[in-house]
């Protein structure tokens, strides 16, 4: 776990580096979320630590949501033609 963890905030400081915020939140926010639901629902039986993992993790949908919508090329009339 602690090696997906370290992999993870890498690949995220490399595309934070790059400018790519939205992409960094979507890989940085599961893998936190993964660790809090791992250490805080199974380790410790902390309810409130698992929730909160999975609140990260559907926070990273979201980034990922939105590193996508960012990063599309709008569609004009000319292009369709």
């Amino acid at each position: 776990m602690m090696l997906v963890f370290v992999l993870g905030s890498a690949s995220a400081i490399g595309k934070a580096r790059k400018g790519q915020w939205w992409t960094a939140g979507a890989v940085l926010l599961p893998v936190l979320g993964m660790v809090g639901m791992l250490l805080g629902g199974v380790a410790w039986r902390s309810t409130s630590l698992f929730w909160l993992g999975c609140l990260f993790v559907a926070a990273g949908f979201g980034a990922e949501a939105m590193a996508y919508w960012t990063t599309r090329t709008p569609v004009t009339d000319k292009a369709v033609r």
